[in-house]
C-alpha cells in the first residue's frame, strides 16, 4: 500500500537478523532487550514465505550481524542523503524518529496499515515541541520499556520533553540541575550514569558496514 502511495524510485527492506547478538549494545548494557518475549515459532515459518515474496517483487533484503534493522535504515538514509535522494522509512519502531531531517521522513505504523503517521521535520516538531535530532535526549531521560532501556526512573515523556525543550540536550539538563525542583534534581542525580548510558543505547548507527545497492533497489 505504501509503495503504491509513494511510487518510489528505489525500495529495499531491512531486517533484524535472527540470532544476531547486537554485541555493541550488549557490551554497554547486558540487559538490553532482556524482557522482550521471543517471537512465536509460527512467525519463523512465515519468514520463508516473506523472503519468497520479496524476491518475487525484486526488493533486496538486507540483514547484518551485530546491527539491528534500525541501524541499517539509518545507514541507508545517510547514504541516500549524500546522493541528495529523499528517503521514506516505514516502521513501527519510534527509535527511528531521531533520523528525521531535510531528506529523511518516517511513516510510523501503529496498527498495521490502518493507522499511519507521517513525520517530517515540521510534523515532528509540531507533535513533540523539540527537534527530531533531540529525540535521543528525550529517550535517554524517559527510557524505552520495549528495549529494556531504563532512562531516569520516575521521568516520563512529558517531563523529558519539557527538560529537553528548555535545556536542549541531556548534557544541558545536567548542567542546570541547580535550577530544577529538588525532587526532580534528586532523580536526575541518582540515575545520571544510566541516563548517559541510555543515550548511547538509543543512538542509531549511521555507519553500519553495509552499502545500499541503488541499482538492485530500482
Amino acid at each position: 500500500e505504501i509503495v503504491k502511495k509513494l511510487e518510489p524510485d528505489y525500495v529495499c527492506v531491512a531486517w533484524d537478523k535472527r540470532h544476531t547478538n547486537i554485541r555493541s549494545r550488549l557490551e554497554l548494557y547486558p540487559q538490553y532487550k532482556a524482557k522482550r518475549k521471543p517471537a512465536p515459532e509460527d512467525f519463523y515459518d512465515q519468514v520463508e514465505l516473506l523472503l519468497e515474496l520479496l524476491e518475487s517483487l525484486g526488493w533486496p533484503l538486507y540483514e547484518l550481524d551485530d546491527y539491528e534493522a534500525d541501524d541499517i535504515m539509518a545507514t541507508f538514509a545517510a547514504q541516500a542523503k549524500a546522493k541528495n535522494i529523499e528517503t521514506y522509512l516505514v516502521t513501527s519502531d519510534l527509535d527511528v524518529l531521531q533520523l528525521v531531517n531535510s531528506h529523511t521522513h518516517i511513516y510510523t505504523l501503529k496498527k498495521g496499515l490502518s493507522t499511519i503517521e507521517l513525520f517530517n521535520e515540521a510534523t515532528f516538531e509540531e507533535k513533540y515541541g523539540v527537534g527530531a535530532h533531540q529525540w535521543v535526549d528525550v529517550k535517554a531521560l524517559k527510557g524505552d520499556a520495549s528495549d529494556n532501556i531504563p532512562g531516569v526512573s520516575g521521568i516520563g515523556e512529558k517531563t523529558a520533553l519539557e527538560l529537553v525543550d528548555k535545556y536542549e540536550t541531556l548534557e544541558g539538563v545536567y548542567e542546570h540541575l541547580d535550577d530544577l525542583k529538588p525532587a526532580l534534581k534528586a532523580k536526575l542525580e541518582r540515575d545520571k550514569d544510566m541516563a548517559f548510558l541510555s543515550k548511547k543505547l538509543v543512538t542509531l548507527f549511521t555507519d553500519a558496514p553495509v552499502k545500499l545497492d541503488f541499482e538492485r533497489a530500482k
